[in-house]
């Protein structure tokens, strides 16, 4: 397994290719945006089962029940800046 890692200046790089090749536009994304590009994204945020009284239901092994009823997602945000990174692994 290979560990692919991009850095800020590569992703830049791939979304100027990609603006390129979709809509025809030359833009240079460092220098030409007024804002960092902004990766959105989904995370889930858990509820746990409570008895009447208020204290957590635990399994087993101690740790909390989750509730699968209330689990809620929520778009959070991040901005893509001069430290970012992203990896993935390949095979």
């Amino acid at each position: 397994m290979a560990e692919i890692k991009l850095n800020s200046w590569d992703i830049n790089e791939a979304i100027e290719d990609y603006l390129k090749k979709k809509y025809k536009l030359d833009i240079d994304v460092t220098n030409d945006l007024e804002m960092y590009p902004c990766l959105e994204y989904t995370v889930r945020k858990y509820d746990y089962k409570k008895f009447k009284n208020g204290k957590y239901k635990t399994d087993k092994n101690g740790f909390k029940i989750i509730d699968d009823n209330t689990i809620k997602y929520e778009t959070e945000y991040a901005e893509i800046t001069e430290d970012s990174k992203i990896s993935f692994y390949i095979d």
